[in-house]
């Protein structure tokens, strides 16, 4: 036991576990940065980025480190490039690490909601906000309990060092033991030390996990709420829904819209013009390409022939028909004046509600924190949500979502607001509140596009009922023609649509 304590609290080891750290935080910050990257590239949709890259993460994986380290240390002198064993080790393990980051990362992306991502796309985000504001901060949940296991890995890996005469740990444990051949204290003293610095990582990972997990986030924005407030400007001088100028002016043209994805054609012709502050309500059955056509607004499905224009203002499109780059999107987006209502909430789990409404005026349209903080609140306020400006999205029930999702979308003064069925998620008990929410909005003087299921919805709130079947506009008009269809189609889903309803019903009865 003396022999024990006496190597346990001998300098020698212990400044041989502080190389071994060294190493440890040199090969992890280098293969955290280069892997993120790697990352990336991995994801690229161009196939000349991507499979050079994911052919360099099977090597990596597929060789032992060892293997790596000698190349390094012994192969490369050959050829005129040498490097102490110090820094032939330290880049060995930074290259070996960079595979398994990079795969580590790219599977927390790959985990972070799609529709949020999408949301952020639809709102105009650039690639770099959606990265930095919404993908990694979720990631992170995904990402840190195995990047911790990768580091303890990693710091036992440091031992490998001593093969290339790196004076680590293992290595100095084992000049002791050459010396007084007293194997075990020795050998326990040096396990020991590397357990106290496992527990130092594993200490780490619990902090960093607990300061991203949501329950923290929540407590770290309540403290920030106030300070938010105490920025707010108390008015930017606009009105939160726009009284519409005219309501013979066009707002929205859809000419001849064709969609396809692949060899499969989802809208065929679509041919759409909204009146400025008109209530348009889409109806029809699954596949029928509604969601489709809201897609296609904010040009997130492949348009392969026709336009779509918001206010004169071409979507997806330059001025001459031609389809914008990947990279001009997100502005074209950010300039359309177009906002969207998801079926599934789509809103960000790590922000509050302000948060979330906030997040258009601030991170699209610039506008300062006080001014945008106005906006999302009255935004709250509008849809009787400003009791929960600091409550966050799992703390909320499906409704309540469902509002601040629609308070998002105000809170960015847009000219046409889309939604994309906005209570089919709903359990039947906060459909009411939804719908009451919207109507509330279609006195307003907004113009809307609205794709639902609820006949009797539609019927309430809509200025023009439009029905789609099989990418086809078969029948619009005023909402009379839900009693008296001119269509034998739209009158076979009007039937099928009330049997279903009668079925819920007697179900829930």
């Amino acid at each position: 036991m003396q022999d024990f304590l006496h190597y346990l609290t001998l300098p020698y080891l212990w400044q041989g576990g502080l190389i071994a750290v060294e190493l440890l935080i040199g090969a992890l910050t280098g293969g955290v940065v280069i892997g993120f990257f790697l990352a990336l590239a991995s994801l690229s949709k161009q196939w000349w980025i991507r499979l050079p890259v994911q052919t360099y993460i099977y090597i990596l994986r597929g060789t032992p480190v060892l293997l790596q380290l000698i190349l390094l240390y012994n192969v490369l002198p050959q050829f005129g490039v040498e490097f102490s064993a110090f820094y032939s080790a330290l880049i060995a393990l930074t290259i070996n690490e960079t595979a398994f980051c990079a795969e580590i990362i790219r599977g927390g992306i790959q985990a972070t909601d799609r529709e949020q991502r999408m949301a952020a796309q639809a709102f105009g985000f650039s690639r770099t906000t959606e990265m930095v504001r919404v993908v990694i901060p979720q990631a992170l949940r995904a990402i840190l309990p195995t990047l911790g296991n990768e580091a303890v890995g990693l710091l036992k890996s440091t031992s490998l060092a001593s093969v290339v005469g790196v004076n680590e740990l293992t290595m100095r444990g084992q000049t002791i033991v050459s010396q007084n051949f007293l194997f075990i204290p020795v050998l326990v003293a040096s396990g020991a030390i590397y357990i106290a610095l496992s527990s130092g990582l594993a200490g780490i990972q619990w902090w960093l996990e607990s300061h991203v997990g949501l329950e923290h986030r929540a407590r770290r924005a309540r403290r920030r709420y106030q300070r938010l407030k105490a920025k707010m400007t108390r008015s930017d001088g606009t009105a939160l829904v726009a009284t519409p100028e005219s309501r013979k002016s066009r707002v929205l043209e859809i000419d001849d819209l064709h969609v396809a994805y692949g060899d499969s054609e989802v809208l065929k012709g679509i041919s759409l013009t909204v009146k400025r502050g008109e209530v348009v309500v889409m109806l029809g059955r699954s596949g029928s390409g509604k969601s489709t056509l809201l897609k296609s607004i904010l040009a997130l499905a492949p348009v392969t022939a026709g336009s779509i224009q918001v206010d004169g203002h071409r979507m997806g499109q330059t001025r001459g028909g031609r389809p914008l780059r990947a990279g001009q999107l997100a502005d074209n987006r950010a300039r359309s004046g177009v906002g969207i209502v998801f079926q599934h909430f789509a809103l960000f789990d790590h922000m509050t509600a302000l948060q979330n409404a906030m997040s258009i005026p601030r991170l699209v349209q610039r506008l300062p924190t006080g001014v945008a903080c106005e906006r999302a609140s009255r935004a709250l306020e509008h849809v009787e949500l400003g009791a929960f400006e600091a409550s966050m999205p799992h703390e909320l029930s499906g409704g309540q979502k469902q509002r601040v999702g629609i308070a998002r979308a105000l809170a960015s003064h847009p000219k046409v607001l889309l939604f994309d069925e906005p209570t089919s998620a709903l359990d039947p008990e906060l459909v009411r509140e939804v719908n009451q929410t919207i109507r509330g909005l279609a006195h307003t003087g907004i113009t809307m596009l609205i794709t639902t299921h609820d006949i009797a919805f539609a019927e309430s709130v809509a200025d023009r009922i439009v029905f789609l079947k099989d990418g086809h506009l078969v029948e619009q008009g005023p909402p009379s023609i839900l009693q008296t269809p001119r269509t034998e189609a739209l009158a076979t889903f009007l039937r099928h649509e009330e049997a279903t309803h009668l079925k819920t019903m007697e179900v829930m009865s």
